[in-house]
Order: structure tokens, then sequence, then C-alpha cells
């Protein structure tokens, strides 16, 4: 199976999987971190392309349309859920968001002048998790390592996923009645259903001071109403993850990646929750196997 490789393997020892490099490959394995959209145009220039893996759980970054009409097998990790599993990266930096929204270290840490004089620890002054009520949107991958995680913290949590039940005590079954919670932590995956949803509604339903985590896609979140809704109340925002990503130039002009330039309650991190040594590894190989057990079984 020729291939060609995109995404980053400096740091993955390569050669334990006997892989025929080509320029003119059988088998594309695309960067899910690029910062273009991969349509029409770019996979066209492949004459031979017969598989496309990603090394990712999402497919937005890539024509799924065009590769169908082509009759191209695509692969993405959601494939291949038993090793899926095994990959925490993610839901490990989900949690230092969250932890970021109650804590303020990110705050702190620029902000060691003044060290612990009155004006510092007034601004420095934080609440501890303990005993605080988390919502869980999405209860895959991510969001029940990051319920593991919030139960060692002793938070009281809840739950919202229609597709998964896992604690009938702690689900709820609309985003209705969202006052109640301290923080809100958005690791759905994107879909028709999911696109917007934090949206004007929704937003009015929360708190305050609510703090909203989003480590799911950007295109989760209305931006404009989450922007306005930031300025117009003490709400935190952490993310890992903005609209347009395919788009960077249209993505710096955003009012939201702006804002977070300004304002400390809005904390932004570019799509590197996945970014370890291990969960690369860990992707990459299981994109690998999918792309040639496919590949040995009809060519």
């Amino acid at each position: 199976m020729k291939t060609k490789i995109e995404c980053p393997i400096d740091f993955i020892k390569t050669q334990q999987y006997n892989l025929v490099i080509d320029e003119d490959p059988e088998c594309l394995i695309v960067d899910p971190g690029t910062s273009k959209f991969l349509d029409q145009s770019y996979f066209s220039s492949y004459n031979n392309l017969k598989i496309v893996g990603t090394p990712s759980t999402g497919v937005s970054h890539i024509d799924m349309v065009y590769l169908a009409q082509k009759n191209i097998k695509t692969f993405c990790l959601l494939d291949d859920r038993e090793n899926l599993n095994k990959i925490t990266a993610s839901a490990e930096y989900t949690w230092l968001h969250i932890m970021n929204g109650f804590r303020k270290f990110n705050l702190a840490c620029n902000n060691t002048s003044g060290w612990r004089n009155l004006e510092n620890e007034n601004l420095l002054r934080t609440n501890e998790l303990s005993d605080k009520n988390i919502l869980i949107i999405g209860l895959g991958r991510i969001g029940k390592n990051v319920k593991k995680y919030a139960q060692a913290f002793k938070m009281n949590i809840t739950y919202y996923d229609p597709y998964v039940q896992d604690d009938e005590i702690n689900r709820v079954y609309s985003l209705k009645n969202l006052l109640k919670y301290d923080c809100i932590c958005v690791s759905c995956y994107l879909n028709n259903e999911t696109r917007g949803l934090v949206d004007k509604d929704f937003l009015s339903e929360t708190k305050e001071n609510v703090i909203l985590i989003n480590t799911s896609r950007g295109e989760v979140v209305n931006e404009n109403e989450l922007c306005n809704r930031i300025i117009n109340s003490k709400m935190y925002y952490g993310c890992d993850v903005l609209c347009n990503e395919q788009n960077i130039e249209f993505l710096k002009k955003s009012k939201l990646y702006n804002l977070s330039k300004v304002l400390n309650r809005v904390v932004v991190t570019p799509h590197v929750a996945g970014a370890t040594f291990e969960s690369q590894t860990k992707a990459f190989d299981t994109i690998i196997k999918l792309c040639r057990q496919y590949y040995e079984r009809n060519f």
C-alpha cells in the first residue's frame, strides 16, 4: 500500500509499520491540524487514491461528500472505539480548562509582580471545585473521563446526552433551567443536531458567572451570541476550538478570538488538547492499521 503521510510523525518510529512512502499514494493520512479545508481540488490531484485516514475524531477538515462520490474510503478514530478510548489527552486538557476557569491559573501566572499584596489577592481569589455543580454535555470518550475527574474533586455531576445511558439519576433530558450549574462542559460531537447548540436561548438559561468550557468544535457555539453574553455578564469562557479553523485569517478576525486578547475571562488555546506524544502515536497507529486492513481486504 503506497502511502503519503501529512500528519506530524517526527516523534513516531514509523519503521515498525513497514510503510511504502510515495507521493502518488493509494492511502493518504491527512493532518487533522490543517489550516485549510481539504476539498475536491486537493484530493483530485491524487490519481490512485483509494483510502483517506485522519488521526482525529472530527472530519470537518475533509470534504467527505466528494470522497464518498469517488468511492474513496475514509477512516477516522471513531472507526475503532476500543483504541480511541485509550486516548485521554483531550479529556485531560478539558479538565485543565475547567480548573483554570475556577482557579484563574493563567491570570495568576501573569500577576506575580504584586505577589500577595491586597490588590493581587483580591484579583486572584477564586473558588474551590468541591461541591460545585457541573453539567457535561456529551458523555462520550471525553465526557466520561471528565466525569471521573469531577468525581475525584467531589463535584456534583449532571450530564446531557440523548444517546448515552450512564447514570439515570444524574441525567437530564433537556438543556433548560441551567441556572443551578456553576460549570458547563461541552464535549459533544459536531453534527447537524449540535451545530449552534450554544445559542442565545441556551446562554439565557445560565447563571451570570457560569464557567463555560468547549473542547468540542467551534461550530457548536454561536460565537456572536456568546460574545454578547460575555461582554454583558461575568461569565468565563474557556475553549480549545474556534469556528473557521480551516481559514485561519478569517478565524483571527472573529470577535471571540479578539475578545480573548483583551479580556481575562476568555481563554482560548489553539486546538492542542490532543497534541501529546502518546495520543498522537496511538492515533497514528490506529489509523494506519484501519487503512491497511481495508486495503488488504479489498485490493
